[in-house]
């Protein structure tokens, strides 16, 4: 009786330690396996990212260029645009000199636009942060 003891007893360790290193293997593959995923998922994220900032640049470049094209042409018409950072202002020469500085506002920061007048002489002076100069 005693060898039956001792086998089944050797089996029982054998299954435990077999138990135990099945459930490690189990838990490291599966462990290993969302490891990939997770990377996967991040390398697709960082793709489309990429391909984001890539677009928003070229987005960006048009629009330089339709600034510098509108500027150009205000310049050919006697308006002169300068753009400094957040601040934009417009000379022109016209009648008489003005200049105009605004501080270019987020979305955040809108107001509401006020109706244009009818008359050109009329929008010249509703605009309160006109300023005139006398020409020489």
């Amino acid at each position: 009786m005693e060898l039956l003891t001792l086998i089944n007893l050797s089996m029982t360790i054998c299954l435990i330690i077999g138990s135990v290193v099945a459930y490690r293997y189990g838990f490291a593959r599966t462990a290993n396996e969302v490891q990939e995923r997770v990377i996967h998922a991040l390398q697709s994220e960082i793709q489309t990212m990429h391909e984001r900032i890539a677009a928003l640049e070229h987005e960006n470049t048009r629009l330089n260029y339709t600034i510098t094209t509108i500027c150009t042409s205000l310049k050919q018409r006697g308006v002169h645009v300068t753009i400094d950072g957040d601040i934009i202002s417009i000379h022109g020469s016209f009648d008489e000199g003005y200049s105009y500085s605004t501080r270019i506002q987020s979305d955040k920061e809108a107001v509401a636009v006020p109706p244009e007048p009818a008359d050109e002489q009329q929008a010249r002076l509703a605009t309160p942060r006109v300023r005139r100069r006398r020409q020489a």
